[in-house]
């Protein structure tokens, strides 16, 4: 009876060990790299029969550019922007029509759950054919700040170094979750976690491919308790909100009356401390629509409600 028990433990050890192998060969056949004026600045995937390729719109943020996917598979092919997603950091390409259907990778049925094995496939600093390993780090999106605007995220712990970006991150059947955007990192050094456009976004982008805006008030904010203890000290005892940093000169919120250091207390009349639920809310509202904000300066004083007119990411 031990030994049966024993042959069983090993036997699904087996299977969750074979199961968690990337599908390499799916990948493979379906992921591409971009060129841009012939140099090789990205990855993506083709992710459907008639050649939509996905990868990171910072790539090939321009107007107009000069776009061609390189595969040992697929050969070398140029491709017209179809639509682009900025608050998601996504860009849809097309490649040139054909009878026959193009290998790609289909988008998963459901968001990946916390802890879920991950693969990412690319081509870091100019090697090709490369796939990494991740686990999803979190179960709802966040907001991170880079490119001069918050992009709406998926938190993955694992390597993404430079050229994966646009590279597709896949679930252990080759299906498609995400899309490799950005890394944490502090001064430069890369902390171990991934930022990728989420599983919902893709689906959206691919199901109906249109360019997408997004709102942006031209500045970042960061949680209070992620300043210095310098800096808290300097605060009001109690005070409560998110710090208004890299406020855009001339930008929708500068021209509201929002400075550099100034404290958000409120959005719309509700409280807010944490950077998610701050964006959640501009999220929500499209390009053109009205915020309000109740800020004070640095001190606690001045306080004022500003109204801001909601940009589109760019």
């Amino acid at each position: 009876m031990k030994i049966f028990i024993s042959a069983l433990i090993l036997f699904a050890s087996f299977t969750t060990l074979h199961a968690q192998e990337a599908p390499h060969k799916k990948l493979q056949a379906a992921s591409v790299e971009i060129l841009l004026n012939g140099r090789l600045v990205g990855s993506g995937c083709v992710a459907s029969a008639s050649g939509q390729v996905l990868t990171a719109n910072h790539v090939a943020p321009n107007d107009n550019p000069k776009l061609e996917i390189l595969s040992p598979s697929l050969g070398r092919h140029p491709v017209t922007v179809l639509a682009r997603d900025r608050g998601h950091d996504l860009m849809l390409l097309a490649l040139p029509k054909r009878k026959e259907a193009y290998p790609h990778l289909a988008v998963a049925a459901a968001a990946p759950r916390v802890g879920a094995r991950v693969w990412l496939h690319g081509a870091p600093v100019f090697r090709h054919h490369i796939t990494l390993p991740g686990t999803i780090a979190r179960a709802d999106t966040a907001f991170e700040f880079y490119d001069g605007a918050f992009r709406e995220v998926q938190y993955i712990a694992g390597l993404a170094p430079s050229g994966t970006s646009g590279g597709p991150w896949v679930n252990t059947r080759g299906e498609l979750i995400g899309v490799q955007s950005a890394v944490m990192s502090i001064k430069g050094a890369p902390q171990g976690i991934a930022y990728a456009a989420p599983w919902a976004a893709v689906r959206a982008l691919i199901k109906n491919p249109r360019t997408l805006e997004s709102t942006t008030m031209h500045s970042a904010v960061e949680e209070i308790w992620g300043q210095s203890p310098a800096t808290i000290a300097k605060f009001p005892k109690g005070t409560r909100g998110l710090v208004a940093r890299h406020v855009k000169p001339k930008g929708a919120a500068a021209t509201a009356g929002l400075a550099e250091w100034d404290i958000i207390t409120a959005i719309d009349g509700k409280p807010v401390q944490r950077t998610d639920n701050l964006m959640r809310r501009i999220r929500a509202k499209k390009p053109g629509q009205v915020i309000e904000l109740n800020v004070t300066d640095r001190t606690g004083k001045n306080p004022r409600a500003l109204k801001v007119k909601l940009a589109p990411v760019r």
